[in-house]
């Protein structure tokens, strides 16, 4: 199936140099009626019946181990597992566990445990949707006591919201039937509010194996569309990035941002240029700490009141607005899974980027990405936080922009699929410089 984009454009002749700075704008992207079935197919039914159950164990605190099967973080865990391992017989649903000695707000040698749900592809190349299932609550008045398990903490919006939205994305992209040449991850992360231990080792295991992480859409508070200041936002989300301003995160961020306006058009996409909300942090930081490329999504209006309260309930989620969430996530995964894999940009000495013969010219260089039909460039003045520029140039793996300065400007490029689908942009940028210590005579 083809997008509008079109063969014919990918293969189009080069141009030469005719490209100059302002010639090419930001266009509107195709959408691929596959990926607009499966938004349709996510439902605010099944996301209030996944937390509805969520929510009646009482708490998910990382350490309410019970004997009960209707109370605390067992049963939890055991709910999403079966619960995904009904979705498909594609997923291949586990647990994944580590032994953890007793550190920080963890008062007890115990067994930590995520639930894993992978979906495999044509490659080992992997993209993560995840939320958080545990939960933590103070007593009103008391503050925290991280040594008390068992009070009320129903965690409706931190995290029920993101962890049923990563349960209803993997029912959806699992039964879409899609041969995706990424293998998807979804998980429930434990531990979130302990410091971020489940996603922290999760993620030191895939640096120790090997694994190759495209991309974390991370979601913690996600589904209240009504702030505690009264004001109603039902309309925009937040995605926030890490620096530097063309690292992956950011390369992410742009890229939701990108597909959600085209699959989502009146729910926007707003980026926030900073790790996490101000003082505060979430599972995606792991991932970006060992160089994964990892965001986080978090509704647009907060209620504190409800953040770590028994008073997180059922009542505080907006299950039509937690839809919309879940489709924006939904259609950047469909997109970036089903494209090639991210050009690499980078030789032996740092970023295929020079001058070009005039000494004047932007030339870029990239090696090919398996699978990919074309490639498309983006650049943007260097004091600019979004590509202004795009210009599609066919299957090659160099291009030369004439009388564009590689000092005035930031490069990228894409890799396209031969149905247009898009990867992440591989920025030329050069790695920052290490210190120069001079020492002076004498000393």
């Amino acid at each position: 199936m083809a997008l509008a984009v079109g063969l014919a454009m990918l293969a189009a002749p080069l141009l030469g140099r005719s490209a100059r700075p302002g010639s090419s704008t930001l266009a509107a992207q195709s959408v691929d009626p596959r990926i607009e079935a499966m938004l349709e197919d996510v439902s605010p039914d099944r996301l209030h019946e996944y937390l509805e159950t969520l929510t009646g164990f009482e708490t998910r605190h990382s350490l309410s181990f019970s004997d009960r099967d209707d109370f605390g973080v067992l049963p939890a865990r055991q709910y999403i597992l079966e619960t995904m391992r009904g979705f498909s017989d594609r997923l291949q649903v586990s647990l994944d566990c580590y032994l953890v000695e007793p550190q920080g707000r963890i008062t007890e040698e115990a067994e930590l445990c995520n639930v894993v749900a992978v979906l495999p592809g044509r490659s080992d190349r992997r993209i993560y949707v995840s939320g958080h299932y545990d939960t933590v609550a103070q007593v009103e008045g008391e503050g925290f006591d991280w040594s008390r398990h068992d009070n009320p903490a129903p965690g409706a919006n931190d995290d029920g919201s993101g962890t049923v939205l990563t349960m209803e994305a993997a029912r959806v992209l699992a039964q879409s039937g899609l041969d995706f040449d990424a293998t998807l991850v979804f998980v429930g992360f434990v531990a979130e509010e302990e410091g971020l231990v489940g996603a922290s080792l999760h993620a030191a295991k895939a640096e120790r194996e090997g694994w190759t992480i495209d991309a974390v859409f991370n979601n913690d508070i996600i589904g209240n569309s009504l702030g505690g200041n009264g004001i109603v936002d039902s309309r925009t989300l937040r995605v926030f990035s890490e620096d530097p301003m063309d690292s992956p995160s950011r390369q992410l961020a742009r890229f939701i941002r990108r597909y959600g306006a085209a699959y989502m058009p009146g729910h926007e996409v707003r980026l926030v240029a900073r790790e996490d909300r101000f003082g505060r942090g979430g599972d995606h930081t792991a991932f970006n700490r060992r160089g994964f490329a990892g965001v986080r999504f978090s509704e647009s209006r907060e209620n504190y009141s409800r953040q770590h309260m028994p008073a997180d309930t059922l009542g505080g989620v907006d299950f039509d607005y937690l839809a919309k969430n879940t489709r924006v996530n939904v259609a950047g995964v469909a997109t970036m899974a089903l494209a090639p894999a991210a050009p690499n940009v980078n030789g032996g000495g740092g970023p295929m980027l020079g001058r070009g013969e005039s000494g004047y010219d932007a030339a870029m260089r990239w090696r090919p990405s398996p699978g990919a039909a074309g490639y498309r460039l983006v650049w943007r003045t260097a004091w600019t936080p979004d590509w202004e520029h795009e210009l599609l140039v066919g299957n090659v793996t160099e291009y030369t922009l004439p009388d564009i300065s590689i000092d005035d400007y930031v490069f990228g490029v894409a890799a396209l699929g031969p149905d247009g689908h898009e990867s992440l942009v591989s920025a030329f940028v050069r790695p920052p410089r290490g210190r120069s210590d001079v020492r002076e005579v004498g000393r």
